[in-house]
């Protein structure tokens, strides 16, 4: 059975922020035209550098995923594995 989840890195405002165990693909409704919002206060950890938050993303997706190697489909940079679609963060 698939998980589908996945690690997300996300840029904004000069921060990088981590998000743990997140759907792979669109979670938004169909009348917000695709726009899949995370709000920042629901981030696993917030880092200076991008560098940093992959280290950690690496270690939370291991001790967060269903399998030994962590969740489905990894670490992820700014999109839904999935079907490509991007994800805004608001406050």
């Amino acid at each position: 059975m698939s998980a589908n989840n996945q690690t997300l890195i996300q840029e904004y405002k000069d921060k990088w922020y981590v998000f743990t165990n997140l759907i792979a693909e669109s979670f938004c409704d169909e009348h917000e035209k695709h726009i899949n919002e995370l709000h920042i206060k629901d981030a696993g950890g917030v880092y200076n550098t991008y560098e940093e938050a992959y280290e950690v993303a690496l270690k939370l997706d291991v001790e967060c995923g269903e399998f030994e190697e962590g969740t489905e489909y990894g670490v992820q940079l700014s999109r839904l594995v999935k079907d490509g679609l991007p994800v805004k963060l608001v406050e």
